[in-house]
C-alpha cells in the first residue's frame, strides 16, 4: 500500500477548525510533530477563499488562531492570477508558494469555496507538493471546502445549494486517492442543522439532495461525511486513523449501508482503509431502491442495526470484508488476538454474518 512509505498526517475537518473545539487537538498536532533544528512552522494557502472581498481579514483570523491559540509560527500564502485574462505564468511563477510548502510542517487548507479550491489548486504543482511533504512527514490540515476538495469526487456546494444549479460532482484533487488508494467524495458540515424547518445536513444541500447526487456518483465511490466541530486524522507514522471532536464521521456505501465512528474512535489505518473501496475497484451500482433505503448505522457503543439487502450487497461489501478477513488472519496468526476481535467487530458492524470453520472463515450478508 502506498501509505507505508509516507510519514507524515491528514487532518479533514467538517468545520470549526479555528474554533475553540479544534484548538487542542491542533495543540497536540503540534507537540507529536517530528523534532526538527527550527521551531513548528504553518504555512496556509488561501486559494479556497481568495475570491472574497474580506481575504486579508480571513487570513489574518486563521493565522491569529494558530499564533495565539495552538502557539505555531503562521504564514498565509497566497498564489499566482491564474485566472487574470491573458495570463502566461513563467515555469517559476510556484516558485514562491513552493518553497513557503517546503519550509514547513504544518500545512493548512481552509474554508471558502470547494470549486474554488479546485480551480485554483488543481492541475498546479501546488497539489503534487503537498503530497510529496505529506510523504516526507508534514502534517496536512485540510477543512470544510479543502476537506471536500480532498477526495476523488467533490460537490459544488455554493453552486447547488445557493444558486441552484443541477447537483453534479467535480473532479476532485484526490489527495485521499494519491495517498492511501482510497475512493471517497467527502462531504464536511455533515450533520449541519442551521435549517431548522428544512434539511441543511450533508453540507446544506439535505440527504434527499445528497442520494440525488449519489446517483450520479462513479460506481466504487463512498461518501465520507465529517460532522462539524469534528476532525479524521490519518496518522501514517503510527498507523492509526481516529476521530476527534463533538461528532462522528460517516462511512456511507451508496446502497450498501452506513458506518459512523464516533468521537474517540481509533483503529489502523489498514482496518479503516478496508470500509472503503479502494483505488481499481468498480462495484457494480446499486439500485434505486437500495440507494433510499434506510442506512445501517454503527452506534458508539459499535452496535448495528441490521443492514437492507439489495440483489448487489455481497458484491458491494466483498472487497471490504475479504480485506478485513485477511487482516484478522494476520492478527491470530501473529498472537494480536485484541486486533483480532476489534477486525471481527469491524466486519460484524458491516451487517455481515462471520462462520471460523475448521476448513476456513465463511461469510454471509446479515438478512432482515
Amino acid at each position: 500500500m502506498s501509505e507505508s512509505l509516507t510519514r507524515g498526517r491528514i487532518v479533514l475537518i467538517g468545520s470549526g477548525e479555528i474554533g475553540p473545539s479544534m484548538a487542542p487537538m491542533h495543540r497536540a498536532l503540534v507537540a507529536s510533530l517530528p523534532a526538527r533544528n527550527t521551531p513548528p512552522s504553518m504555512v496556509a494557502l488561501d486559494g479556497s477563499y481568495d475570491f472574497q472581498t474580506n481575504r486579508a481579514e480571513m487570513g489574518e483570523k486563521i493565522a491569529v488562531f494558530f499564533r495565539s491559540k495552538v502557539g505555531v509560527a503562521t504564514t498565509v500564502v497566497g498564489l499566482p492570477e491564474t485566472e487574470r485574462p491573458g495570463a502566461d505564468l513563467a515555469p517559476t511563477a510556484f516558485d514562491a508558494t513552493l518553497s513557503a510548502l517546503d519550509a514547513a510542517n504544518l500545512l493548512f487548507l481552509g474554508p471558502g469555496s470547494p470549486s474554488r479550491a479546485l480551480f485554483r489548486w488543481a492541475e498546479t504543482p501546488i497539489v503534487e507538493r503537498l503530497i510529496a511533504r505529506i510523504r516526507a512527514g508534514a502534517t496536512l490540515i485540510a477543512s470544510s471546502a479543502a476537506a471536500a476538495a480532498s477526495g476523488e469526487a467533490a460537490m459544488p456546494v455554493y453552486e447547488i445549494y445557493k444558486a441552484g444549479q443541477p447537483a453534479r460532482w467535480l473532479q476532485g484533487l484526490d489527495i485521499m486517492g494519491t495517498l492511501l488508494g482510497l475512493r471517497v467524495a467527502i462531504v464536511p458540515h455533515w450533520n449541519n442543522a442551521e435549517g431548522a424547518t428544512h434539511d441543511t445536513s450533508r453540507c446544506f444541500i439535505g440527504d434527499a439532495k445528497l442520494r440525488e447526487l449519489e446517483r450520479s456518483l462513479a460506481p466504487g465511490i463512498a461518501i465520507l461525511g465529517i460532522d462539524e466541530h469534528t476532525a479524521l486524522t490519518i496518522d501514517f507514522a503510527t498507523d492509526l486513523v481516529t476521530v476527534h471532536g463533538k461528532g462522528a464521521v460517516t462511512i456511507r456505501i451508496p446502497g450498501g449501508g452506513e458506518t459512523a465512528l464516533h468521537s474517540g474512535a481509533s483503529e489502523p489505518i489498514g482496518v479503516f482503509g478496508a470500509r472503503v473501496p479502494r483505488a481499481g475497484s468498480a462495484q457494480p451500482r446499486a439500485t434505486d431502491a437500495a440507494l433510499d433505503a434506510e442506512p445501517t448505522v454503527e452506534t458508539s457503543d459499535r452496535s448495528v442495526h441490521d443492514a437492507p439487502v439489495a440483489a448487489s450487497a455481497r458484491e458491494l461489501l466483498a472487497p471490504a470484508v475479504e480485506r478485513l478477513i485477511a487482516l484478522r488472519a494476520t492478527a491470530r496468526a501473529e498472537k494480536r488476538f485484541a486486533d483480532a476481535d476489534a477486525i471481527r467487530d469491524a466486519i460484524e458492524a458491516l451487517g455481515v454474518e462471520l462462520s471460523d470453520r475448521a476448513d476456513g472463515v465463511s461469510w454471509s450478508v446479515r438478512a432482515r
